[in-house]
C-alpha cells in the first residue's frame, strides 16, 4: 500500500548515507595511498588497492541485493521493514567497528597524520569528484533497489529468476553503468598538466582495474561457495573469473608501461 511504500522510500534514504560514506571512505583511502606511493608500484599496494575498489564498487551492489532479498523473502511489516535496513547498514559499518575496537591509539595517530599529509598536497585540493560519485552511487543504489522491489513480482517466478535477476539486474548491470561513467569521466578531466594520450590510458586503466576487482571478487566468492557447498560445478565459474582476472591484470600493465613512455616523451 502507499504508507508501506512510503516508509521503504524514507528508509532507502536512510539507508544509502552509509553507502555513500563508505564509498567515500574507500575513495579517500586509495588516493591517500597514491599520494604516498607517488611513481611505486608493489604487490602489497595493488592489494590493498584492489579491495578498496571491491569497497568501493562492487559491495554497494551486493548490498543492494542483500537488502532486496531481505525485503522480498520476509513478511511485510513496518517492523521487518526496518529491522531488514537496519541489519544492512550494521553489517556494512561493520568494518569501522573493528577497526575502532583492535587499532591502538599509536596506529590511528599515524593514519590520522598520513591522511592530513595527504590532504594538504595539491591532488587533494579537488574533492568534487568523489563527493559527487560518491552520493550519486548511493542515490543510484536506491533507485535500483525501489524499481527491482516493484517489478519483482514479474521478473520472479521461481528461485532461479530470482538468482538471476540479483546478479544481472541488481549487480551487473549498475556496475557496469557505473564503471564506464567514471571511466569516461576520468578521460574527459585534464589532471596536472595531463596530455591526452595521459588522459586516455589513465580512463582505460581504470576501467580494467574496476573489472579485475570485479573478477577476483567473484573467484574468491565461487571458491567459498565450492568450500560451503561442495558443489564443484562452481569450479569451471572459479576458473573462467580467474582467467579473465589474469588477462586484465596484463592489460592494466601494458598500459601503465604505455602511459609510463607517454608521459616521459611529453617532459622531454
Amino acid at each position: 500500500d502507499g504508507g508501506t511504500w512510503l516508509m521503504v522510500v524514507f528508509l532507502a534514504l536512510l539507508w544509502a548515507l552509509p553507502i555513500s560514506q563508505d564509498i567515500e571512505e574507500a575513495a579517500t583511502e586509495e588516493r591517500v595511498m597514491d599520494h604516498h606511493l607517488t611513481e611505486s608500484r608493489n604487490i602489497p599496494a595493488e592489494i590493498v588497492r584492489l579491495a578498496l575498489r571491491i569497497r568501493r564498487i562492487i559491495l554497494p551492489f551486493m548490498a543492494t541485493a542483500a537488502t532486496l532479498v531481505l525485503l522480498v523473502t520476509d513478511n511485510i511489516s513496518a517492523k521487518n521493514i526496518i529491522l531488514n535496513f537496519l541489519a544492512i547498514t550494521f553489517v556494512s559499518e561493520a568494518d569501522n567497528v573493528l577497526a575502532v575496537l583492535i587499532l591502538w591509539t599509536r596506529q590511528r595517530e599515524l593514519m590520522e597524520k598520513a591522511a592530513k599529509e595527504a590532504h594538504d598536497s595539491e591532488e587533494f585540493h579537488d574533492t568534487q569528484a568523489a563527493f559527487f560519485w560518491a552520493r550519486m552511487q548511493g542515490i543510484f543504489c536506491v533507485v535500483v533497489l525501489l524499481i527491482v522491489l516493484y517489478f519483482v513480482d514479474e521478473m520472479v517466478t521461481d528461485c532461479n529468476d530470482l538468482d538471476r535477476l540479483l546478479f544481472n539486474t541488481v549487480a551487473g548491470l549498475p556496475f557496469n553503468i557505473v564503471v564506464v561513467g567514471q571511466c569516461v569521466y576520468r578521460g574527459c578531466i585534464k589532471v596536472h598538466q595531463e596530455t591526452t594520450c595521459a588522459r586516455i590510458l589513465s580512463a582505460l586503466i581504470e576501467f580494467f582495474r574496476n573489472f579485475l576487482a570485479f573478477f577476483l571478487g567473484g573467484t574468491f566468492v565461487d571458491v567459498l561457495r565450492i568450500l560451503y557447498t561442495r558443489d564443484q560445478d562452481f569450479g569451471e565459474v572459479a576458473g573462467d573469473d580467474l582467467v579473465y582476472s589474469i588477462v586484465c591484470l596484463l592489460i592494466i600493465i601494458g598500459m601503465e608501461t604505455c602511459k609510463r613512455r607517454c608521459c616521459t616523451r611529453s617532459q622531454e
